[in-house]
Parts: C-alpha cells; structure tokens; sequence
C-alpha cells in the first residue's frame, strides 16, 4: 500500500496537470484580455507621454533603466509595472517615489466610481456582461490616473501580459515603444508558438512612433516584429545597428561587468531615451552605480535576525522564472558566484502551469554537488496557484548526487532559508530564485530585510483638506492624526506653497500669510537633509563591505589594516562581541551620529506650529490660495454700448495675479 507521502505527490501531480479551463471556477484567475472595459474605464485626457516597453524578459529591469536615466536628466515621470513585490501601491513610483497612500487609496474610489457609473449603459460587441474591472485592469486605470494627477511628463509602463490586448495598451499617446527578449510563457494565453507570442506582443507598436527591438531575439521573431512594424509604418531600431555600437564604450568594464543580457537591456532603455531626448547625455558609470535593477532581480537580502544570526552574509535574490531567465541566472551564477566544484543552495518555488518545463528550469540551474529546497507560496486571490513542493524535489532527486542534498521539510520560503543557512554556512552562496509572487512572500516575510526602498511622497494640499474636514466631523484615528500633522508641516514647509499664496498688488494688499520661511527653518532643513544624506551613504559603505567580507574580496582595510583599526579602536576600545571587523564598527558609530543629529533637526522642525496657531482648521482658500473664479456672465443689457469703431476690450481676470495660470488643485497631493 503506498504511503501518505506518496499519495500526496502524486495528487500534486494530477493538480499541477489538470488544465485551466478544467479546474474549479473559483481557482480560475480573473484575467480577461481585451481592451473593452479599460478604455472606457480611463480618462480620455493624457496629459504625459507614454514610453511602453514589452516582451518576455528583462521588460521590467528596461523599466528600471529609463527611470534612472529621467531622474537623472531631471525629468518629470511615472512609472507602473507588474506584479507589485510589496503591494499594489507599491507597483506606481513618481520620480522615484511611491505614491502617497491616501492619494493612491481616493483614485481607487474615483476609477471604481467612474467604471460602475457608465457600465450600466454601455453595450459590448461580444455581448458579454462587462462585470467589474479585472485586479490588473483597475491597478492600469488608477496608474494613469495618478500620472494625470500628478503631472507627470512621461509615463513609463510595462506591459502585464502579451501585448495588443494588455490594458496597458490603452494608453491614448506614446512616445517610444521597446520590445525586449521573448520567449515562451504564458502559452495558453498568448499562443503555442514563439511567432505567435511574438505577434501578440507586436500589437504595442504604433504608426509613427519609434520602436526598439532587442536585436538577439529569434531569427522567427524578428521577422515577425519587423513585417508587422512596416505593415502599419512603426520606424524600428534593432540594438545592433551600426551608430549604437558605440553608445556602451563609456563603461568602466573593470568596475561593472556586465552579462549580455544585461547589455542589451541597457541599449534598449539608452536607445528609448535617445529616441525621446537626442540633445541629453547620461553619464552610465554614474548610472550603473546606483545599481539599477528592479526589487527582486539581482537584490541582496539579510535574514540575519530570521536565522538568528546563524546567517550574516547577504543572500541572493533574482526571481527567474521561464528558460530565458533560468539561463541568464545560471551564467550569472556560474561566472560570478560559483568557485569551483563548491556547491550552491538553491531555494525555488513556480507558479503552477501546464506549459511550464519545470525539469528544464530545475535541470538549467542545479549541479550535481548542488543543494536544493522547492518551496511553495500562498497565492493571493486571482493569483497563480503555488507548484508542489513535491514537484520539484523529485525532479531534483536525478540531477544532485544525493537525495540528502535536497530539502524534505516545511515548504515554506522561511523554513527553506533556515535550512539552507545549516548547511551553506555563513560563507556559502544561497539563492532564492523563481516565482514573483514567491519573491514577494520573501521580502514580506518577517526578519528578511533588504536595503533597496524607495520612500513614499508626503501628503499634499488635498490631503490636509480631505483631513481638515474630516476631523470636523468624527475624532481622527491615530494613522490618521499622524498624517494630518504630516500634510500640516509638509504644507507649511513646502517652497511651493508660494505659488499659490499671492498678494493682491492691485489693491495693495499684503499677502493673507507669508511663505517666506526663517532662516532657521531653512537651517534646519538643511542639517536634516544633510545628515540623512550622510547616513544613507554609511549604510551603502557599510552593506559593500559586509558583501566584500563574504565573498573573500580584500577591502581597503585589509591593505592598511594597522592604521584603520587603530583608528577604530580607538573609536571602539571595550569590545567587539560579534566579531564585527572594527571598520564597520567605526561605519555603523558615524552612521549613528548622523541619524541622531537628523532626528534632531526633524524634532527641530516638527515643533514648529501651524502656519496659523490662532485657527483649530485652515480653510479651502488659506490652504490652496485665491481659486481662479469662473468670469462673471453679464446680461446684454448691463454690457455698456460700444461706440463706433471702438475697439472692443477683452475682459480680464477677476482673480489679480492668477489669471489664466492659476489653477484649481485636484487632489495631486503636490
């Protein structure tokens, strides 16, 4: 009689095989392709000019790229893409920054309130109930609406899935297109056939507009990329042309190596920028050194405090998962990570499909002396289900050595990381690799830290109106308080609030309040971002030189050791009870300092009343400035009669000083 184990293998098995259309109604993902529903969901205005980047690989890392290139040109931009690691918000960034919170949370109320007021009326060709907004639907739709709000210049959007009928093919004006390495995935929604795939993705090229197109695709897909673009006259760029050959040569190859597939996933993103700004340079050491990569591709996790401290070295992050990325992390590793005949220890989880070569993603990675754990994740609702742990343990048990090499216990990505640290050591190199939706599990999961965060935008006028009422009405939460005295002290000490607090000259009156701000003010916001400044770049020295310290590489202490760790002990003479080189004590005392004199000068600025201590709430106009009126109506009689040949006068604005370039807020938070 089989065991319980073996009963329960080959269950997963049957479940991983079953086909989607087979399987229960509420497993089923609420993915509806088509662009029906989202483009009459979203605005009709696009006041930013899209820049969408496709294909199978490396279209998020693109992503990436360009959004360091506009932030270091200094220009205005938004970025979406998919899925989100640490939340749907968390899928938007504005110039490097997160949305605000509440800001994110009313345009969610205002696409949903939008879709269900019009859908009542609206008739589908198809004739299909049009329902509610799929999940990825409703993220797009609120994306481009926060790119509207806010005014950004450029929105940088991945496509979700396929491309012609992807929602974020909605979007009314691009700019540049990309098209990035494609291979299979996704097959029973986008077709059995890399031409197939390659068609769909096709459809985001549009007449007119430049498309760039990785050059070490296919020979089938290529030809299909291209007959498409000339059949609706798309002008395309394939990355190697003749005058870009030279646009990579300014890299310092002996401080950034780069694989090539990471290459060409620059030339794509530098060509797209080139296609958008002719006249702007990017300095690319600059650039590479701000380690340009999305969360979860190429990123550095601690779980020093998971493992209890059995684990202090960094360990790797890529979230591979189909052949095209198993292959790029298997020369990465190979090339960069692996010494010899040592082995790796590898943690991996998938997404359940039938289409999917698990054996070869396994089989692509692993090596004989190789350790290796398949774990699973808990799928959120109209997420892929988890493959069975079962699953890949027994495709491993015939590639390793030894079936002792391979994980048999909880599968879950913490348990996984506990057991991997036991026998990789402190020393040995850990990689966790597979499922997006396991890289989120993992940075989600507590005592796992990582160092790439973005920070979130503070709370602009609309916010400190939208609190301002509330907290006329009921008693704020304490999330609520604390943010309220953020959109307080973030509107009182925001230059930009000049803009629209403006004197009335004409009837010589002073402005209603000053936005001149003190000199102490202006003193202490300067000691504020200095020292966060400093502090951050401690924390970069410091995450460096542990990394080094790991991976056997001398650091610069090692060359002049006497004289650093005099320095340091004298800085630190009692003790060094972990074992912590004495540099990075020095680091992490001096980063203290820092932080401590940044808290100082915020608990500085944070005492500072309101800019109107005598009033409990401002009003709409102390908040957003004089609103532009509409112009008064007059009646044909109460206009006086103009003489003959008089010239007539245009009427001017009731509002002196604002005119036509006063504008309402809408809520952008700015």
């Amino acid at each position: 009689m089989p065991s319980a184990r073996d009963l329960k293998r080959a269950l997963d098995r049957v479940r991983t095989a079953i086909p989607a259309q087979r399987k229960l109604e509420g497993d089923r993902r609420n993915i509806r392709l088509g662009l029906e529903r989202i483009t009459r969901a979203i605005q009709k205005e696009q006041n930013w000019t899209g820049v969408h980047v496709g294909g199978t690989n490396g279209k998020g890392s693109i992503c990436t790229l360009l959004s360091y290139m506009f932030r270091q040109s200094g220009v205005s931009h938004g970025v979406f893409t998919s899925p989100s690691l640490f939340g749907a918000r968390n899928g938007i960034t504005i110039n490097g920054m997160y949305p605000n919170k509440r800001l994110y949370e009313a345009e969610i109320k205002n696409v949903q309130s939008r879709f269900h007021r019009a859908a009542s009326g609206w008739t589908f060709e198809t004739g299909e109930d049009p329902g509610e907004l799929t999940p990825f639907e409703l993220e797009t739709a609120v994306a481009f609406r926060v790119f509207n709000v806010l005014h950004v210049k450029y929105g940088i959007v991945e496509v979700g899935m396929g491309g012609a009928s992807d929602a974020t093919n909605a979007m009314h004006e691009k700019g540049v297109t990309v098209i990035s390495k494609i291979g299979l995935d996704h097959q029973e929604y986008l077709g059995n056939t890399i031409e197939e795939i390659a068609g769909v993705k096709a459809g985001i090229m549009r007449p007119s507009v430049p498309c760039i197109i990785d050059h070490t695709n296919s020979v089938e897909v290529l030809r299909v990329l291209t007959e498409h673009a000339r059949s609706i006259g798309t002008p395309y760029y394939l990355t190697d042309d003749a005058d870009v050959a030279d646009l990579l040569s300014p890299i310092d190859t002996e401080k950034f190596q780069l694989e090539d597939y990471e290459k060409q996933n620059l030339l794509c993103a530098l060509l797209a920028f080139k296609k958008l700004f002719p006249n702007m340079e990017i300095d690319l050491n600059e650039l590479l050194s701000k380690r340009p990569y999305p969360p979860g591709r190429k990123d550095l996790i601690h779980v020093r405090d998971l493992t209890d401290g059995l684990r202090t070295a960094p360990v790797f992050v890529d979230g591979a998962h189909n052949m095209l990325g198993v292959q790029a992390l298997s020369a990465y590793i190979n090339n960069q990570m692996r010494k010899g005949d040592e082995p790796v220890t590898w943690i991996m989880g998938l997404s359940a499909s039938k289409t999917k070569p698990f054996a070869s993603l396994i089989e692509t990675l692993v090596q004989p002396q190789d350790r290796f754990a398949f774990v699973e994740y808990q799928p959120l609702p109209n997420e892929p289900s988890a493959a069975p742990a079962a699953l890949g343990r027994e495709i491993a048990e015939s590639v390793v050595s030894s079936s002792e090499q391979i994980y048999d216990g909880d599968p879950s990505v913490d348990a996984a990381i506990q057991w991997a640290s036991e026998e990789a050591g402190n020393e040995g190199p850990i990689v966790i690799t597979g499922s997006l939706y396991l890289i989120r599990e993992l940075y989600n999961t507590e005592g796992v830290y990582t160092r790439r965060k973005f920070k979130t935008m503070r709370p602009g006028r609309s916010q400190l109106w939208y609190y301002t009422q509330l907290a006329q009405t009921r008693e704020l939460t304490e999330e609520e308080a604390r943010e309220f005295k953020q959109a307080r002290r973030h509107w009182r000490l925001n230059p930009l609030r000049s803009s629209a607090l403006v004197s009335d000259e004409e009837n010589q009156k002073p402005p209603r309040i000053s936005p001149v701000q003190s000199p102490e003010t202006r003193e202490a916001q300067r000691q504020a971002a200095y020292h966060q400044s400093q502090a951050e770049r401690y924390a970069e020295a410091i995450e460096c030189i542990e990394l080094d310290t790991a991976n056997g590489v001398p650091t610069r202490a090692g060359a002049n050791k006497g004289q650093d760790a005099a320095a340091a002990a004298a800085a630190a003479p009692n003790s060094n009870p972990a074992g912590m080189p004495l540099m990075i004590q020095e680091l992490i005392r001096r980063q203290g300092e820092h932080l401590a004199a940044y808290q100082a000068a915020m608990h500085k600025l944070r005492g500072y009343k309101v800019a109107i201590p005598e009033m409990k709430f401002m009003s709409y106009a102390q908040i957003y400035g004089r609103p532009p009126g509409p112009p008064r109506r007059k009646s044909k009689d109460s206009l006086p009669k103009q003489a003959e040949g008089q010239e007539s006068v245009k009427p001017q604005s009731e509002t002196p000083g604002l005119g036509e370039a006063g504008q309402k807020d809408d809520g952008s938070g700015r």
